[in-house]
Protein backbone atom coordinates (compact mmCIF):
# COMPACT_ATOMS: atom_id res chain seq x y z
CA UNK A 1 0.00 0.00 0.00
CA UNK A 2 2.80 2.72 1.10
CA UNK A 3 4.99 1.58 -2.31
CA UNK A 4 1.42 2.20 -4.63
CA UNK A 5 1.49 5.80 -2.64
CA UNK A 6 4.52 6.97 -3.52
CA UNK A 7 4.10 5.89 -7.12
CA UNK A 8 1.13 7.50 -7.26
CA UNK A 9 2.93 10.74 -5.87
CA UNK A 10 5.98 9.91 -8.31
CA UNK A 11 3.87 9.83 -11.40
CA UNK A 12 1.56 12.85 -10.32
CA UNK A 13 4.79 15.06 -9.59
CA UNK A 14 6.27 14.23 -13.14
CA UNK A 15 2.94 14.79 -14.82
CA UNK A 16 2.56 18.45 -12.87
CA UNK A 17 6.60 19.43 -13.90
CA UNK A 18 5.59 18.06 -17.59
CA UNK A 19 2.54 21.04 -17.66
CA UNK A 20 4.57 23.50 -15.51
CA UNK A 21 7.56 23.18 -18.00
CA UNK A 22 5.62 23.94 -21.40
CA UNK A 23 5.94 26.60 -22.90
CA UNK A 24 5.31 29.16 -25.65
CA UNK A 25 7.22 27.75 -28.51
CA UNK A 26 6.93 29.32 -32.38
CA UNK A 27 8.63 29.55 -35.82
CA UNK A 28 7.95 32.56 -37.84
CA UNK A 29 8.50 30.96 -41.02
CA UNK A 30 7.67 34.35 -43.22
CA UNK A 31 7.60 38.40 -42.12
CA UNK A 32 7.08 41.26 -44.22
CA UNK A 33 7.08 44.91 -42.93
CA UNK A 34 5.88 47.53 -45.78
CA UNK A 35 6.37 51.28 -44.60
CA UNK A 36 4.77 53.71 -46.86
CA UNK A 37 5.88 57.59 -46.24
CA UNK A 38 3.60 60.61 -45.56
CA UNK A 39 3.97 64.26 -46.15
CA UNK A 40 3.73 65.17 -43.11
CA UNK A 41 7.11 63.24 -42.23
CA UNK A 42 5.05 59.90 -40.55
CA UNK A 43 4.92 56.49 -41.78
CA UNK A 44 2.25 53.77 -42.40
CA UNK A 45 3.24 50.34 -41.07
CA UNK A 46 2.14 47.64 -42.20
CA UNK A 47 2.98 43.66 -40.65
CA UNK A 48 2.61 40.09 -42.13
CA UNK A 49 3.60 37.94 -40.30
CA UNK A 50 3.46 33.93 -40.66
CA UNK A 51 3.42 32.28 -37.06
CA UNK A 52 3.55 28.42 -36.63
CA UNK A 53 3.12 27.20 -33.34
CA UNK A 54 5.55 24.06 -32.54
CA UNK A 55 3.97 21.27 -31.27
CA UNK A 56 3.39 20.17 -28.26
CA UNK A 57 4.19 24.26 -27.15
CA UNK A 58 1.63 26.26 -25.40
CA UNK A 59 -0.74 27.73 -27.67
CA UNK A 60 0.47 31.41 -29.32
CA UNK A 61 -2.55 33.67 -27.64
CA UNK A 62 -0.24 36.99 -27.51
CA UNK A 63 1.85 38.50 -29.77
CA UNK A 64 3.91 41.86 -29.09
CA UNK A 65 4.94 44.44 -31.82
CA UNK A 66 7.44 47.08 -30.84
CA UNK A 67 7.19 50.69 -31.55
CA UNK A 68 9.42 53.52 -32.74
CA UNK A 69 8.90 55.79 -30.02
CA UNK A 70 6.43 56.17 -26.98
CA UNK A 71 4.64 58.83 -29.38
CA UNK A 72 2.19 56.28 -30.73
CA UNK A 73 -2.09 56.22 -30.57
CA UNK A 74 -3.69 53.26 -30.33
CA UNK A 75 -6.72 54.81 -31.84
CA UNK A 76 -4.73 54.39 -35.65
CA UNK A 77 -3.83 50.51 -35.03
CA UNK A 78 -5.55 47.44 -36.70
CA UNK A 79 -4.91 44.25 -36.26
CA UNK A 80 -6.17 40.58 -38.03
CA UNK A 81 -5.29 37.11 -37.58
CA UNK A 82 -6.26 34.97 -40.84
CA UNK A 83 -8.36 38.13 -42.01
CA UNK A 84 -10.54 38.35 -38.81
CA UNK A 85 -10.23 41.53 -37.05
CA UNK A 86 -9.13 41.17 -33.35
CA UNK A 87 -10.42 43.23 -30.85
CA UNK A 88 -7.74 44.59 -28.44
CA UNK A 89 -4.67 46.34 -29.24
CA UNK A 90 -2.97 47.51 -25.53
CA UNK A 91 0.20 48.98 -24.21
CA UNK A 92 2.66 45.67 -24.03
CA UNK A 93 3.99 44.34 -19.92
CA UNK A 94 6.62 42.80 -21.76
CA UNK A 95 8.59 45.55 -23.58
CA UNK A 96 8.66 49.38 -24.32
CA UNK A 97 7.73 51.01 -26.61
CA UNK A 98 5.42 48.64 -27.95
CA UNK A 99 2.31 47.07 -27.78
CA UNK A 100 0.94 43.88 -26.93
CA UNK A 101 -2.57 41.76 -28.97
CA UNK A 102 -4.27 38.90 -27.88
CA UNK A 103 -5.15 36.13 -30.32
CA UNK A 104 -8.45 35.14 -29.89
CA UNK A 105 -8.47 32.44 -31.14
CA UNK A 106 -5.31 31.52 -30.31
CA UNK A 107 -3.00 29.86 -32.88
CA UNK A 108 -2.99 25.97 -31.51
CA UNK A 109 0.22 23.58 -31.31
CA UNK A 110 1.23 22.17 -34.76
CA UNK A 111 -1.29 25.41 -36.66
CA UNK A 112 -0.12 28.55 -38.50
CA UNK A 113 -1.20 31.64 -38.78
CA UNK A 114 -0.98 34.85 -40.68
CA UNK A 115 -0.98 37.78 -38.09
CA UNK A 116 -1.49 41.33 -40.08
CA UNK A 117 -1.13 44.48 -37.96
CA UNK A 118 -1.13 48.32 -39.04
CA UNK A 119 -0.30 51.43 -37.37
CA UNK A 120 0.80 55.10 -38.14
CA UNK A 121 4.08 56.04 -36.05
CA UNK A 122 4.26 60.21 -36.69
CA UNK A 123 7.34 62.00 -36.43
CA UNK A 124 10.29 59.16 -38.52
CA UNK A 125 10.98 61.37 -41.23
CA UNK A 126 13.94 63.03 -40.76
CA UNK A 127 16.62 65.80 -42.45
CA UNK A 128 19.23 63.92 -44.17
CA UNK A 129 22.34 65.56 -42.24
CA UNK A 130 24.52 65.49 -45.30
CA UNK A 131 22.31 66.43 -47.94
CA UNK A 132 20.30 69.46 -46.83
CA UNK A 133 17.57 68.72 -49.97
CA UNK A 134 17.25 64.94 -48.79
CA UNK A 135 15.38 63.46 -46.06
CA UNK A 136 16.10 60.51 -44.69
CA UNK A 137 14.05 57.06 -42.93
CA UNK A 138 15.92 54.35 -40.90
CA UNK A 139 13.68 51.50 -39.31
CA UNK A 140 14.17 47.89 -38.48
CA UNK A 141 11.07 45.36 -37.95
CA UNK A 142 10.05 43.96 -34.64
CA UNK A 143 12.21 41.30 -33.66
CA UNK A 144 11.48 38.43 -30.90
CA UNK A 145 12.32 36.32 -28.30
CA UNK A 146 15.14 34.08 -29.58
CA UNK A 147 14.68 31.41 -26.38
CA UNK A 148 11.41 30.63 -27.95
CA UNK A 149 11.57 31.25 -31.29
CA UNK A 150 13.19 28.36 -33.46
CA UNK A 151 13.88 28.34 -37.24
CA UNK A 152 14.97 30.61 -39.56
CA UNK A 153 12.57 33.22 -41.70
CA UNK A 154 12.41 34.68 -44.67
CA UNK A 155 12.10 38.40 -44.59
CA UNK A 156 11.13 41.40 -46.49
CA UNK A 157 11.27 45.31 -45.97
CA UNK A 158 9.73 47.15 -48.80
CA UNK A 159 9.64 51.23 -48.31
CA UNK A 160 7.47 53.09 -50.73
CA UNK A 161 7.70 56.57 -51.79
CA UNK A 162 5.70 59.39 -54.06
CA UNK A 163 5.26 58.58 -57.72
CA UNK A 164 7.74 61.94 -58.37
CA UNK A 165 10.90 60.59 -57.17
CA UNK A 166 12.82 58.93 -59.05
CA UNK A 167 14.16 55.51 -58.69
CA UNK A 168 18.12 57.15 -59.43
CA UNK A 169 17.59 59.69 -56.79
CA UNK A 170 17.02 57.01 -53.77
CA UNK A 171 20.42 56.14 -52.07
CA UNK A 172 20.69 53.75 -49.39
CA UNK A 173 22.67 54.30 -46.26
CA UNK A 174 24.22 52.25 -43.64
CA UNK A 175 26.22 49.87 -46.13
CA UNK A 176 23.11 47.92 -46.87
CA UNK A 177 22.11 48.24 -50.53
CA UNK A 178 19.04 47.87 -51.58
CA UNK A 179 17.91 44.42 -53.27
CA UNK A 180 15.01 45.59 -55.61
CA UNK A 181 14.05 49.21 -56.94
CA UNK A 182 10.39 48.72 -57.78
CA UNK A 183 8.48 51.46 -60.04
CA UNK A 184 4.70 50.67 -59.10
CA UNK A 185 1.89 52.16 -60.92
CA UNK A 186 1.01 54.91 -58.61
CA UNK A 187 4.30 54.98 -56.11
CA UNK A 188 8.13 54.25 -56.50
CA UNK A 189 9.51 51.10 -53.76
CA UNK A 190 12.61 49.56 -52.38
CA UNK A 191 13.08 46.38 -50.94
CA UNK A 192 15.50 44.76 -49.19
CA UNK A 193 15.27 40.44 -48.65
CA UNK A 194 16.65 38.58 -45.80
CA UNK A 195 16.67 35.19 -46.74
CA UNK A 196 16.84 32.43 -43.83
CA UNK A 197 17.57 34.68 -41.11
CA UNK A 198 17.13 34.79 -37.02
CA UNK A 199 14.43 37.83 -35.95
CA UNK A 200 15.88 37.79 -32.81
CA UNK A 201 17.23 40.98 -33.47
CA UNK A 202 17.28 43.91 -35.69
CA UNK A 203 17.58 44.35 -39.06
CA UNK A 204 17.80 48.39 -39.56
CA UNK A 205 17.99 49.54 -43.27
CA UNK A 206 17.69 52.76 -44.47
CA UNK A 207 17.12 55.45 -46.87
CA UNK A 208 17.67 59.39 -48.56
CA UNK A 209 15.18 60.53 -51.14
CA UNK A 210 14.03 64.37 -52.02
CA UNK A 211 12.59 65.76 -49.78
CA UNK A 212 10.63 68.29 -52.58
CA UNK A 213 7.13 65.58 -51.53
CA UNK A 214 7.38 66.56 -47.84
CA UNK A 215 5.22 69.13 -46.23
CA UNK A 216 7.23 69.01 -43.56
CA UNK A 217 10.84 66.66 -41.86
CA UNK A 218 11.74 66.43 -38.61
CA UNK A 219 15.14 68.87 -38.76
CA UNK A 220 17.87 67.36 -36.32
CA UNK A 221 21.36 68.81 -35.73
CA UNK A 222 24.53 66.21 -35.07
CA UNK A 223 24.23 67.06 -31.85
CA UNK A 224 20.59 65.95 -31.53
CA UNK A 225 21.15 62.80 -33.27
CA UNK A 226 23.68 62.21 -30.64
CA UNK A 227 21.40 62.97 -27.98
CA UNK A 228 18.80 60.77 -29.54
CA UNK A 229 21.20 57.60 -29.92
CA UNK A 230 22.22 58.46 -25.88
CA UNK A 231 18.82 58.64 -24.68
CA UNK A 232 17.39 55.36 -26.55
CA UNK A 233 20.05 53.28 -26.05
CA UNK A 234 19.50 52.03 -22.36
CA UNK A 235 22.32 49.79 -22.70
CA UNK A 236 25.18 51.69 -23.85
CA UNK A 237 24.36 53.75 -21.00
CA UNK A 238 24.81 51.43 -18.74
CA UNK A 239 27.80 50.58 -20.10
CA UNK A 240 29.63 53.88 -20.30
CA UNK A 241 27.51 54.35 -16.18
CA UNK A 242 30.53 51.53 -15.32
CA UNK A 243 33.29 53.31 -16.52
CA UNK A 244 32.03 56.47 -14.96
CA UNK A 245 31.55 54.63 -11.78
CA UNK A 246 35.22 53.32 -12.00
CA UNK A 247 36.87 56.94 -12.54
CA UNK A 248 34.74 58.89 -9.93
CA UNK A 249 36.07 55.91 -7.12
CA UNK A 250 39.39 56.55 -8.68
CA UNK A 251 38.82 60.04 -7.76
CA UNK A 252 36.88 59.69 -5.46
CA UNK A 253 39.82 58.00 -3.03
CA UNK A 254 42.17 59.53 -4.39
CA UNK A 255 41.14 63.32 -3.27
CA UNK A 256 40.16 61.33 0.20
CA UNK A 257 43.71 59.38 1.14
CA UNK A 258 41.75 56.11 0.49
CA UNK A 259 39.01 57.09 3.46
CA UNK A 260 35.34 57.74 3.29
CA UNK A 261 34.05 54.38 2.18
CA UNK A 262 30.91 54.70 4.06
CA UNK A 263 30.22 57.79 2.36
CA UNK A 264 31.33 56.65 -1.14
CA UNK A 265 28.30 53.46 -1.36
CA UNK A 266 25.53 55.61 -0.75
CA UNK A 267 27.25 57.99 -2.98
CA UNK A 268 27.49 55.48 -5.66
CA UNK A 269 23.88 54.74 -5.20
CA UNK A 270 22.67 58.06 -5.43
CA UNK A 271 24.58 58.34 -9.04
CA UNK A 272 23.09 55.10 -9.96
CA UNK A 273 19.65 55.98 -9.69
CA UNK A 274 20.17 59.86 -10.72
CA UNK A 275 21.75 58.02 -13.98
CA UNK A 276 18.65 55.69 -14.23
CA UNK A 277 16.19 58.61 -14.04
CA UNK A 278 18.02 60.99 -16.23
CA UNK A 279 20.09 60.61 -19.50
CA UNK A 280 20.96 63.68 -19.24
CA UNK A 281 22.59 63.94 -15.58
CA UNK A 282 24.49 61.33 -17.26
CA UNK A 283 25.99 63.00 -19.82
CA UNK A 284 27.10 66.06 -17.88
CA UNK A 285 28.51 64.29 -15.17
CA UNK A 286 31.85 63.33 -17.13
CA UNK A 287 31.67 66.65 -18.37
CA UNK A 288 32.03 67.92 -14.30
CA UNK A 289 34.35 65.04 -13.24
CA UNK A 290 36.68 66.00 -15.81
CA UNK A 291 37.39 69.80 -13.93
CA UNK A 292 37.09 67.94 -10.48
CA UNK A 293 39.47 66.02 -11.16
CA UNK A 294 41.70 68.68 -12.14
CA UNK A 295 41.54 70.36 -9.50
CA UNK A 296 41.83 67.37 -6.88
CA UNK A 297 45.26 66.27 -8.71
CA UNK A 298 46.23 70.02 -8.25
CA UNK A 299 45.54 70.45 -4.69
CA UNK A 300 46.88 66.40 -4.12
CA UNK A 301 50.07 67.70 -5.84
CA UNK A 302 50.35 70.59 -3.64
CA UNK A 303 49.88 68.11 -0.31
CA UNK A 304 52.61 66.30 -1.46
CA UNK A 305 54.89 69.34 -2.16
CA UNK A 306 54.08 70.55 1.54
CA UNK A 307 56.45 68.06 3.21
CA UNK A 308 57.51 70.29 6.20
CA UNK A 309 56.57 69.26 9.64
CA UNK A 310 55.80 72.44 11.80
CA UNK A 311 58.17 75.01 12.03
CA UNK A 312 58.44 77.20 15.14
CA UNK A 313 59.45 80.53 12.68
CA UNK A 314 59.56 83.52 14.93
CA UNK A 315 59.00 86.58 12.62
CA UNK A 316 62.35 89.47 13.31
CA UNK A 317 63.89 86.23 14.44
CA UNK A 318 66.28 86.74 11.76
CA UNK A 319 67.89 84.67 9.41
CA UNK A 320 69.61 80.95 9.82
CA UNK A 321 72.96 81.19 8.17
CA UNK A 322 74.75 78.13 7.61
CA UNK A 323 72.60 75.67 6.05
CA UNK A 324 74.39 73.16 3.74
CA UNK A 325 72.80 73.23 0.40
CA UNK A 326 70.50 70.42 0.79
CA UNK A 327 68.89 71.23 3.99
CA UNK A 328 68.44 75.19 2.32
CA UNK A 329 66.71 72.63 -0.64
CA UNK A 330 64.44 71.39 2.43
CA UNK A 331 63.05 74.58 3.85
CA UNK A 332 62.47 75.84 -0.08
CA UNK A 333 60.65 72.78 -0.42
CA UNK A 334 62.32 71.79 -3.50
CA UNK A 335 61.24 67.82 -4.70
CA UNK A 336 62.39 65.01 -2.63
CA UNK A 337 64.19 63.53 -6.01
CA UNK A 338 65.48 67.02 -6.25
CA UNK A 339 67.03 67.11 -2.81
CA UNK A 340 68.48 63.73 -2.54
CA UNK A 341 70.60 64.40 -5.94
CA UNK A 342 72.49 67.15 -4.11
CA UNK A 343 73.32 65.08 -1.63
CA UNK A 344 74.67 62.59 -3.68
CA UNK A 345 76.41 65.06 -6.23
CA UNK A 346 77.83 66.77 -2.32
CA UNK A 347 78.95 63.55 -1.75
CA UNK A 348 80.81 62.75 -5.26
CA UNK A 349 82.23 66.51 -4.65
CA UNK A 350 83.98 65.76 -1.86
CA UNK A 351 84.94 61.96 -2.69
CA UNK A 352 82.55 60.21 0.03
CA UNK A 353 81.51 57.95 -2.76
CA UNK A 354 83.13 57.51 -6.56
CA UNK A 355 80.91 56.88 -9.44
CA UNK A 356 80.11 53.93 -10.64
CA UNK A 357 77.42 54.16 -13.06
CA UNK A 358 76.15 57.17 -14.56
CA UNK A 359 72.76 55.56 -15.95
CA UNK A 360 71.21 54.65 -13.89
CA UNK A 361 72.91 56.73 -10.82
CA UNK A 362 74.85 54.13 -9.46
CA UNK A 363 78.06 55.12 -6.57
CA UNK A 364 79.88 53.36 -3.95
CA UNK A 365 81.74 54.14 -1.37
CA UNK A 366 85.45 55.53 -1.19
CA UNK A 367 88.06 53.68 1.21
CA UNK A 368 87.57 53.75 4.41
CA UNK A 369 84.05 55.49 4.69
CA UNK A 370 82.50 51.80 4.90
CA UNK A 371 82.77 51.77 8.63
CA UNK A 372 81.37 53.80 12.08
CA UNK A 373 80.03 57.34 11.58
CA UNK A 374 83.05 58.31 13.86
CA UNK A 375 85.35 56.61 12.07
CA UNK A 376 84.04 58.88 8.96
CA UNK A 377 84.29 61.93 10.27
CA UNK A 378 88.35 60.47 11.60
CA UNK A 379 88.91 59.91 8.02
CA UNK A 380 87.08 62.79 6.41
CA UNK A 381 89.37 65.08 8.48
CA UNK A 382 92.36 63.62 7.90
CA UNK A 383 92.00 64.23 3.89
CA UNK A 384 90.74 67.78 4.54
CA UNK A 385 86.79 66.94 4.31
CA UNK A 386 83.76 66.81 6.20
CA UNK A 387 81.36 64.54 6.43
CA UNK A 388 77.89 66.06 7.44
CA UNK A 389 75.52 64.76 10.39
CA UNK A 390 72.52 64.26 7.24
CA UNK A 391 74.95 62.04 4.97
CA UNK A 392 75.74 59.65 7.64
CA UNK A 393 72.31 58.26 6.94
CA UNK A 394 72.88 57.86 3.00
CA UNK A 395 76.84 56.44 3.60
CA UNK A 396 75.00 54.19 5.78
CA UNK A 397 72.46 52.99 3.29
CA UNK A 398 75.32 52.06 1.08
CA UNK A 399 76.94 50.38 3.23
CA UNK A 400 74.11 48.48 3.64
CA UNK A 401 73.42 47.28 0.24
CA UNK A 402 76.73 47.73 -1.83
CA UNK A 403 76.39 48.03 -5.75
CA UNK A 404 72.94 48.47 -6.16
CA UNK A 405 71.69 51.66 -7.61
CA UNK A 406 70.79 54.94 -5.95
CA UNK A 407 67.15 53.83 -6.91
CA UNK A 408 66.81 51.30 -5.47
CA UNK A 409 68.12 52.34 -1.83
CA UNK A 410 65.88 52.63 0.85
CA UNK A 411 66.54 56.30 1.74
CA UNK A 412 63.04 56.77 3.48
CA UNK A 413 64.82 56.97 6.64
CA UNK A 414 67.88 59.18 5.42
CA UNK A 415 65.69 61.43 3.72
CA UNK A 416 63.09 62.38 6.98
CA UNK A 417 65.78 63.00 9.07
CA UNK A 418 67.57 65.61 6.65
CA UNK A 419 64.00 67.45 6.75
CA UNK A 420 63.23 66.74 10.34
CA UNK A 421 66.67 67.81 11.24
CA UNK A 422 66.05 71.43 9.41
CA UNK A 423 62.90 72.06 10.86
CA UNK A 424 64.79 71.62 14.10
CA UNK A 425 67.41 73.88 12.98
CA UNK A 426 65.02 76.61 11.80
CA UNK A 427 63.48 77.08 15.14
CA UNK A 428 63.44 80.31 16.65
CA UNK A 429 64.49 82.25 13.40
CA UNK A 430 62.27 83.62 10.93
CA UNK A 431 61.29 81.04 8.20
CA UNK A 432 60.67 84.06 5.65
CA UNK A 433 63.74 85.68 5.61
CA UNK A 434 65.61 82.79 5.83
CA UNK A 435 64.36 81.27 2.65
CA UNK A 436 64.72 84.95 0.98
CA UNK A 437 68.53 84.67 1.98
CA UNK A 438 69.41 81.40 0.27
CA UNK A 439 66.92 82.50 -2.81
CA UNK A 440 69.74 85.78 -3.15
CA UNK A 441 72.67 83.36 -2.72
CA UNK A 442 71.37 81.25 -5.91
CA UNK A 443 70.50 84.26 -7.68
CA UNK A 444 73.45 85.95 -7.38
CA UNK A 445 75.53 82.42 -7.84
CA UNK A 446 73.58 82.78 -11.66
CA UNK A 447 74.26 85.81 -12.17
CA UNK A 448 78.34 85.53 -11.97
CA UNK A 449 78.37 81.95 -13.75
CA UNK A 450 76.81 84.08 -16.70
CA UNK A 451 79.01 86.64 -16.64
CA UNK A 452 82.05 84.16 -16.70
CA UNK A 453 82.87 83.90 -20.64
CA UNK A 454 86.06 82.36 -20.39
CA UNK A 455 85.51 78.58 -20.42
CA UNK A 456 87.56 76.96 -18.08
CA UNK A 457 87.01 79.78 -15.67
CA UNK A 458 83.19 78.98 -15.88
CA UNK A 459 83.94 75.13 -15.24
CA UNK A 460 85.86 75.77 -12.27
CA UNK A 461 83.23 78.48 -11.15
CA UNK A 462 79.75 76.06 -11.63
CA UNK A 463 82.14 72.78 -10.26
CA UNK A 464 82.61 75.14 -6.95
CA UNK A 465 78.76 76.24 -6.51
CA UNK A 466 76.75 73.17 -8.81
CA UNK A 467 74.77 72.56 -5.67
CA UNK A 468 73.53 76.21 -5.48
CA UNK A 469 73.11 77.02 -9.17
CA UNK A 470 70.75 73.18 -8.99
CA UNK A 471 68.90 75.03 -6.19
CA UNK A 472 66.89 77.36 -8.84
CA UNK A 473 63.66 76.02 -9.70
CA UNK A 474 64.66 76.71 -13.39
CA UNK A 475 68.48 75.59 -13.21
CA UNK A 476 67.80 73.29 -16.32
CA UNK A 477 66.73 76.37 -18.40
CA UNK A 478 70.51 77.76 -18.03
CA UNK A 479 72.30 74.94 -18.27
CA UNK A 480 70.46 74.30 -21.42
CA UNK A 481 70.70 77.18 -23.11
CA UNK A 482 74.63 76.56 -22.47
CA UNK A 483 74.33 73.27 -24.36
CA UNK A 484 72.78 74.51 -27.02
CA UNK A 485 75.95 77.24 -27.09
CA UNK A 486 78.32 74.82 -27.41
CA UNK A 487 79.30 74.65 -23.97
CA UNK A 488 78.79 71.22 -22.70
CA UNK A 489 79.24 71.06 -18.60
CA UNK A 490 80.39 68.08 -17.19
CA UNK A 491 81.37 67.97 -13.45
CA UNK A 492 84.95 67.62 -12.24
CA UNK A 493 83.85 64.44 -10.55
CA UNK A 494 82.32 62.91 -13.23
CA UNK A 495 85.52 62.97 -15.92
CA UNK A 496 86.16 65.89 -17.43
CA UNK A 497 84.32 69.43 -17.76
CA UNK A 498 84.28 72.22 -19.97
CA UNK A 499 82.99 72.58 -23.76
CA UNK A 500 86.02 71.20 -24.74
CA UNK A 501 87.66 68.69 -22.55
CA UNK A 502 88.29 65.32 -23.55
CA UNK A 503 85.92 62.34 -22.23
CA UNK A 504 88.46 61.16 -19.55
CA UNK A 505 87.49 58.10 -17.38
CA UNK A 506 85.76 59.06 -14.11
CA UNK A 507 87.18 58.75 -10.53
CA UNK A 508 88.64 54.88 -11.02
CA UNK A 509 88.43 54.55 -14.37
CA UNK A 510 84.88 52.90 -13.98
CA UNK A 511 82.47 55.33 -16.43
CA UNK A 512 82.70 58.58 -18.43
CA UNK A 513 80.13 60.84 -19.06
CA UNK A 514 80.17 59.95 -22.74
CA UNK A 515 77.12 57.97 -22.58
CA UNK A 516 75.23 60.62 -21.41
CA UNK A 517 73.78 62.18 -24.66
CA UNK A 518 71.43 65.06 -23.00
CA UNK A 519 73.27 68.29 -21.21
CA UNK A 520 73.96 67.77 -17.62
CA UNK A 521 70.57 69.07 -16.73
CA UNK A 522 68.47 66.73 -18.82
CA UNK A 523 70.59 64.11 -16.97
CA UNK A 524 70.49 65.17 -13.28
CA UNK A 525 66.57 65.86 -13.89
CA UNK A 526 66.18 62.13 -14.90
CA UNK A 527 67.64 61.23 -12.00
CA UNK A 528 65.86 63.46 -9.67
CA UNK A 529 62.52 61.91 -11.41
CA UNK A 530 63.88 58.45 -10.91
CA UNK A 531 64.47 59.03 -7.35
CA UNK A 532 61.02 60.70 -6.93
CA UNK A 533 59.38 57.72 -7.26
CA UNK A 534 60.41 56.22 -4.30
CA UNK A 535 60.55 59.17 -2.11
CA UNK A 536 57.10 60.20 -1.97
CA UNK A 537 56.82 62.37 1.18
CA UNK A 538 53.86 60.50 1.87
CA UNK A 539 55.27 56.83 2.10
CA UNK A 540 58.35 58.68 3.95
CA UNK A 541 55.79 59.75 6.56
CA UNK A 542 56.55 63.73 6.26
CA UNK A 543 52.77 64.21 4.66
CA UNK A 544 48.74 62.77 5.02
CA UNK A 545 47.83 61.40 1.62
CA UNK A 546 46.63 64.37 -0.66
CA UNK A 547 42.94 65.34 -0.37
CA UNK A 548 40.24 65.55 2.53
CA UNK A 549 40.91 62.68 5.23
CA UNK A 550 37.43 60.78 5.78
CA UNK A 551 38.26 58.18 8.07
CA UNK A 552 36.14 60.30 10.56
CA UNK A 553 32.56 59.67 8.69
CA UNK A 554 33.49 56.03 8.08
CA UNK A 555 34.63 55.79 11.86
CA UNK A 556 30.93 57.35 12.94
CA UNK A 557 28.71 54.86 10.21
CA UNK A 558 30.27 52.04 11.67
CA UNK A 559 29.63 52.85 15.08
CA UNK A 560 26.04 53.68 14.36
CA UNK A 561 25.41 50.59 12.47
CA UNK A 562 26.94 48.56 15.06
CA UNK A 563 24.82 50.28 17.43
CA UNK A 564 21.80 49.22 14.95
CA UNK A 565 22.64 45.61 15.09
CA UNK A 566 22.70 45.38 18.70
CA UNK A 567 19.42 47.09 19.18
CA UNK A 568 17.50 45.44 16.57
CA UNK A 569 16.64 42.08 14.49
CA UNK A 570 16.96 41.41 10.97
CA UNK A 571 14.33 40.48 8.66
CA UNK A 572 14.47 39.76 5.08
CA UNK A 573 12.37 39.33 1.97
CA UNK A 574 12.62 39.14 -1.77
CA UNK A 575 11.12 40.03 -5.40
CA UNK A 576 11.38 39.50 -8.72
CA UNK A 577 12.52 41.48 -11.73
CA UNK A 578 11.72 41.79 -15.28
CA UNK A 579 13.68 42.22 -18.63
CA UNK A 580 13.72 44.42 -21.24
CA UNK A 581 15.16 45.33 -24.76
CA UNK A 582 16.35 48.55 -26.10
CA UNK A 583 17.82 49.20 -30.20
CA UNK A 584 20.87 50.70 -30.79
CA UNK A 585 20.03 53.35 -33.42
CA UNK A 586 22.25 55.91 -34.91
CA UNK A 587 20.31 57.15 -37.71
CA UNK A 588 17.59 60.25 -38.29
CA UNK A 589 14.85 57.71 -37.12
CA UNK A 590 14.82 54.37 -36.41
CA UNK A 591 11.84 51.76 -35.11
CA UNK A 592 12.85 49.49 -33.21
CA UNK A 593 11.17 46.38 -31.18
CA UNK A 594 12.48 43.75 -29.20
CA UNK A 595 10.73 40.02 -27.94
CA UNK A 596 6.98 39.04 -28.86
CA UNK A 597 5.77 36.09 -30.89
CA UNK A 598 3.34 35.47 -27.85
CA UNK A 599 4.03 34.37 -24.00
Amino acid sequence: MKLRFLLIVTVACLLCGSALAQDYSFEVPEMELHVTVNPDASVTMEYKITFLCNAGAKPTDIVDIGMPHEDYDIGNMTAHLDGEELATIRPSEYMHPGVEVPLDPAIAPGETGVFEFECTMPNLVYQDTTNKENASLRITPTWFDGDYMTGTTDLAVIIYLPDSIELDEILYQLNQPFDNKLDLDDKKAVAWVFEGVRVDGPHMVGLSFPKREMERVVRQTLLGLVWKWWTENSGTRAGVGVVFLVLFGIFYYRFSGGTGTCLFIPMVIALVWAWAVSPALQAIFLPILIPLWYAAEKFAGLKHRDYLPAIESVPGGGIKRGLAVPEAAVILEQPLGRVVTMVFFGMLKKSLVRLVSVDPLDVELVEDYDTSRKLRRKVAKERGTVVRGYEQRFLDALAERPGVPVASLDLREAMKHIVNNTAKRLKGFDLEQTREYYLSIVNKAWQEAKEIGEVEQRTEYVDDNLLWLMLADDYTDGFNTWHRGGYHYRPAWGGGGGTSAPQAPAVGGRTTFGDVAASFAGWSENISGNLAGSLDPVSIGLARGGGIDLSGVDTVSMSVLESLAESSGSSGGGGGGGGGCACACAGCACACACAGGGR
